[in-house]
C-alpha cells in the first residue's frame, strides 16, 4: 500500500508539473496572439492520453465516471460547432480531461468528489464572470449616456459583454470584435446590434470595413461603436486548473450545500 501512495504522489507530481507547464505556455500564445501552436497542442494531448491510460490501470474508476468526466469536452465540443469556443480550447479541455479523468489519489492534492473537468469548467467560468461583473458594473457607471442609445433588449447585457470605442480607436486594435455593425444600404446608414460573434470571424475585416465607410465619409471617425474583447479562455482555465489543484471541489460542493 506505502509503495502505492508513492508511486500514485510520483505520478501527481509529474502531472502537476506536466499540465501547469503546458497551461502557461498556451496562455501567453493565446494572450500574444488568439491562437495556440498546433504542434504543442498535439504533444500535450498526446501526453495526457499516456497520463488517462496509466491513471486508469491504477485506479480502476467506474466506467459511468469517466463518461461523466468526458461530458465535459464533449460540451465545449458542441460550443465549438455552435461557433462559440475555439478549436484549441476544445483540444486543451479535452487533454485535461484525459488528464484528470478521475480525482486525483494522491497526499499531496485535495480529495474531490465531482469530476475533475467539471471542477475545472467550473472554476474557469466562475474567474470569467467575476471579471464580467466587476466590469460591466465600471461600464454602466461610466458609460450611461452611451447606452441609451443601445436598443432596450441590449441596454443591461451590453455592459458585461463589451465597451464603446470611438471607431478610430477601433481601427488600432487587434483582438476586439464589434457588436454594433455599420453598414451603408441603398444610401442609408443602417445600425445594427448583436449579442455574440462567431469566434471564426476575422477582426480585419469589420476595420476594413469601417475604414472605407470614414474614407467615404459615410460616419466620422469619432462615432462610438460596441465591441467585445476576444476572451482567450485559455487563461481562466490556467486559473481554474490551479484553483482545482489547490482547493479541489470543496467550493463548489459547499455552494452546492448553500444553494440547494
Amino acid at each position: 500500500m506505502t509503495m502505492q501512495y508513492e508511486l500514485s504522489n510520483l505520478v501527481e507530481a509529474i502531472k502537476i508539473i506536466y499540465v501547469l507547464g503546458f497551461l502557461l505556455v498556451f496562455s501567453i500564445q493565446d494572450y500574444r496572439r488568439r491562437e495556440i501552436s498546433d504542434n504543442l497542442v498535439y504533444v500535450f494531448t498526446g501526453g495526457s492520453i499516456v497520463f488517462c491510460s496509466l491513471t486508469i490501470y491504477m485506479y480502476k474508476p467506474s466506467p459511468l465516471y469517466l463518461v461523466f468526466s468526458f461530458m465535459v469536452p464533449v460540451l465545449f465540443i458542441a460550443m465549438y460547432l455552435a461557433g462559440l469556443m475555439g478549436e484549441g480550447d476544445v483540444y486543451v479541455v479535452f487533454s485535461l480531461a484525459l488528464l484528470y479523468p478521475v480525482p486525483p489519489h494522491s497526499s499531496l492534492l485535495p480529495r474531490s468528489l465531482l469530476p475533475p473537468p467539471l471542477s475545472i469548467t467550473v472554476y474557469s467560468t466562475l474567474s470569467i464572470v467575476l471579471v464580467s461583473l466587476l466590469y460591466g458594473a465600471y461600464t454602466l457607471i461610466r458609460y450611461r449616456g452611451l447606452l441609451k442609445e443601445v436598443p432596450l433588449k441590449y441596454r443591461f447585457i451590453y455592459p458585461f459583454i463589451a465597451k464603446p470605442m470611438r471607431l478610430n480607436e477601433y481601427l488600432g486594435t487587434e483582438f476586439y470584435y464589434p457588436l454594433t455593425l455599420i453598414e451603408l444600404k441603398d444610401n442609408d446608414v443602417k445600425t445594427t446590434y448583436r449579442l455574440h460573434y462567431d469566434v471564426e470571424e476575422d477582426p480585419r475585416a469589420y476595420r476594413e470595413m469601417f475604414k472605407r465607410l470614414i474614407e467615404s465619409g459615410v460616419v466620422p471617425d469619432t462615432t462610438y461603436v460596441w465591441v467585445s474583447y476576444g476572451i482567450p479562455y485559455i487563461i481562466p482555465l490556467f486559473l481554474g486548473t490551479i484553483i482545482f489543484l489547490l482547493l479541489g471541489d470543496t467550493p463548489i460542493l459547499r455552494l452546492l450545500e448553500l444553494i440547494l
